[in-house]
């Protein structure tokens, strides 16, 4: 094999679930004795010989393109999507790297969909069943003692669905209901706080016209440490999230994990891991984005996802209502899925990740010989 070396391009400092993937895949490619730098490449001043190649994990078109060929010998887009097509301003710079990674069927079928001619390879996220285990403290939370707990961790976008999950919610659970639902979200602005994210809820609640004396839902719009992260997946009896769009969706695995089962729409990234077995399963109907933006609650990312051509899921409520239901009576289907979901992500480690990229970078040295 032709000697080659990685530079790293990506969001490695940040602590969302974009960057905690990225530096996870750097990681897991030095594990796997590939020589990655993060950012920079200083390899030719220290005597490291070989080809250089540039994963670029950002917006492929904020990629500087005469400098980057300029400094390697091949360059590889490391992206994720979430609707059946990508922004249109993406196209020409996709097709301009050699090739581009993907962590699910789902972004290949997407990029295809968008004309992309380069070559795709799904290179499927990990997790860390180590950190993410069915015996992590449950994240202590006042008046949880006792209740059958949902679970919902998600930035507070109008793709990850905030109305339906509280629609479905409110209206099927009252206080007669031993249960409660958590949410840990959070903002894209400054002033998008935990106050300003209940404010928006309280005043959705209010426009529904729901007055009934509706079961307790947590609203946690803060930073949480890695601990309390891991004890809330613990908290839950089941992760539940009725998505219009994810291209893996992180907190799926990190819930089957810690051996808590998924509810969820039946369609995106997280199908590649989601089974009947580990999971239940809302149905859909594709539908385009911008047909539901007018009942947004929280942010819309609207010149990204409203473009013509888009489609994602909207999930069915009265049949997210009808499985929410199903799982707060049959606490033993949950556990039995949640240890299946244990199961099942313990063959999803980041080192397999690594390796999978290693081989998929390596194909792409070889092609272009």
């Amino acid at each position: 094999m032709t000697p080659y070396h990685v530079v790293w391009k990506g969001p490695v400092h940040k602590v969302s679930g974009l960057g905690r993937a990225s530096k996870a895949y750097a990681q897991a490619l030095k594990r796997q004795g590939v020589a990655v730098s993060i950012g920079a490449s200083n390899h030719r001043k220290n005597g490291v010989q070989g080809k250089k190649v540039l994963i670029y994990h950002r917006i492929p078109s904020s990629i500087h393109w005469e400098k980057e060929r300029r400094e390697h010998d091949f360059i590889i887009l490391n992206t994720v999507w979430e609707t059946s097509r990508t922004p249109k301003g993406w196209l020409p710079h996709m097709n301009k790297f050699d090739a581009v990674f993907v962590p699910s069927r789902h972004n290949k079928k997407a990029l295809r969909n968008s004309g992309v001619k380069v070559p795709i390879y799904v290179v499927p996220h990990g997790v860390n069943v180590r950190e993410f285990h069915p015996n992590n403290k449950k994240m202590s939370l006042p008046g949880a003692e006792g209740k059958f707990t949902f679970v919902s961790v998600f930035g507070f976008q109008h793709r990850k669905n905030p109305e339906g999950l509280l629609r479905a919610y409110w209206e099927e659970f009252s206080s007669k209901d031993n249960v409660m639902l958590v949410i840990k979200t959070n903002g894209y602005a400054a002033h998008e706080d935990e106050k300003w994210i209940q404010q928006k809820i309280a005043q959705y609640k209010k426009r529904l016209g729901i007055r009934k004396d509706t079961a307790p839902v947590v609203i946690i719009g803060r930073q949480l440490s890695e601990n309390r992260l891991k004890g809330l997946y613990t908290l839950g009896d089941v992760f539940v999230l009725p998505t219009r769009g994810e291209g893996v969706g992180l907190p799926f695995l990190e819930a089957l994990a810690s051996g808590v089962p998924v509810i969820t729409t039946s369609w995106g990234g997280q199908m590649d891991f989601l089974t009947l077995s580990n999971s239940f399963f809302v149905p859909y109907q594709l539908r385009s984005p911008s047909s539901s933006m007018n009942r947004a609650i929280s942010k819309k990312f609207s010149n990204l996802f409203a473009q013509k051509g888009q489609l994602w899921a909207e999930p069915d409520l009265s049949s997210l209502k009808k499985i929410m239901r199903k799982a707060y009576q049959n606490p033993g289907l949950c556990k039995q899925k949640g240890s299946q979901g244990r199961k099942d992500m313990l063959q999803l480690s980041w080192d397999r990740a690594g390796a999978l990229m290693k081989h998929a970078i390596e194909e792409v040295i070889r092609s272009k010989k």
